[in-house]
């Protein structure tokens, strides 16, 4: 495996390595700036391993935390077992779990099945109910965000007045969410959908996990109607106001990442997004409006 490897990768496998010995690599499953994740065995058990990028050890903190939370307060989602964690390192191993993810694609190319549908519904539910004592840290700080928001110009005067009013209608963050519920971090196992990679867990307004699906699954035929009647289900302030906001804020990051992009089917994307960035912006000035 090591003929496989640059001598950065090298060197964050050497690391996984010293901090787990027994840990026998098979192969790379992914790379990106941030990290190296690889597959392998345990005292003849599989396993994954993630291994983050110096600059990137902070998102690894955040994960370990997260796990050091299972361990104290099981979560009422299925998770990976872990195995072995180093913070100064920035290494996680934890079990690998039987089964698929239930979309590789940030993007999901095929439209997602009913079944995952309401199991990645059922799997955010459950999770929006617990509620472990977490550090004062995990809380997500809307306000300067969507200040540095309006300094780059993503709002008129009327936009900016409407999402902080929503803002004020949701309160504070009080939901522990996921964080990053791509479908690429579901993975479909026996009877179940458990939920992996918990390196952007915090606390936000309600909806965040909920908003971020209503954006990735726009091509999906049903699933955006399914995720409103979820949103709609939910009493004020829990409901329409904080799902915007987290929406207001996602629609803005994505659309930013895609002006990276030259291929034709992300230019395609971006018209997309910019449409449900027009959407969104009229729904907040509506229910700003009462």
């Amino acid at each position: 495996m090591t003929g496989q490897l640059s001598n950065a990768e090298s060197e964050l496998l050497a690391l996984v390595l010293d901090s787990c010995p027994g840990l026998a690599p098979a192969e790379v499953m992914y790379r990106s700036r941030t990290s190296l994740v690889v597959s392998g065995t345990l005292a003849g058990a599989p396993v994954v391993a993630k291994v983050r990028t110096p600059e990137w050890r902070r998102q690894c903190e955040r994960e370990i935390e997260a796990y050091d939370l299972f361990d104290t307060a099981p979560p009422p989602v299925r998770v990976p077992r872990r195995l072995v964690s180093d913070r100064e390192s920035a290494v996680l191993v934890v079990e690998r779990l039987a089964g698929e993810v239930v979309a590789p694609d940030r993007f999901p190319a095929a439209p997602v099945s009913d079944a995952d549908l309401s199991g990645v519904l059922a799997a955010v539910e459950r999770l929006r109910r617990w509620s472990p004592e977490v550090p004062a840290r995990w809380r997500v700080g809307y306000a300067p965000m969507l200040e540095g928001m309006r300094a780059r110009d993503a709002f008129d005067e009327a936009h900016w007045t409407a999402v902080r009013r929503l803002l004020e209608l949701a309160g504070p963050p009080r939901e522990l969410g996921h964080g990053d519920l791509v479908l690429a971090n579901v993975v479909r196992t026996a009877g179940d959908h458990a939920l992996i990679d918990w390196a952007s867990a915090a606390v936000f307004l309600p909806g965040a996990d909920l908003a971020q699906l209503w954006l990735l699954l726009g091509d999906s035929p049903g699933a955006r109607d399914r995720i409103e009647a979820e949103v709609a289900a939910r009493p004020a302030p829990d409901g329409l106001a904080p799902f915007l906001v987290n929406l207001t804020l996602l629609l803005y990051r994505e659309r930013r990442a895609h002006t990276r992009f030259t291929d034709e089917a992300a230019r395609a994307r971006a018209v997309r997004l910019d449409a449900a960035w027009e959407l969104t912006r009229e729904r907040v000035l509506r229910h700003a409006a009462g």
